[in-house]
């Protein structure tokens, strides 16, 4: 299971893009957005839809803790 380059979230197999760069490194991304932004040059840590998702994975771990 390929993690994404820029929001570093798991995805499948079969969806996605892999680019492979002239120095030999692999970049995987999930969907066209993250390569998009990616490619102008954002900071992950910056964009709210990823702090969002990293929110809403660490609220869903806890809860399962406390169960």
């Amino acid at each position: 299971m390929p993690t994404c380059s820029f929001c570093k979230k798991n995805y499948q197999e079969p969806r996605g893009l892999t680019i492979f760069t002239f120095d030999g490194k692999s970049l995987h991304f999930c969907s066209s957005k993250c390569k998009r932004n990616l490619a102008l040059k954002r900071d992950p840590r910056k964009v709210n839809w990823v702090k969002r998702e990293k929110k809403i994975k660490g609220k869903k771990k806890s809860v399962e803790k406390e169960k």
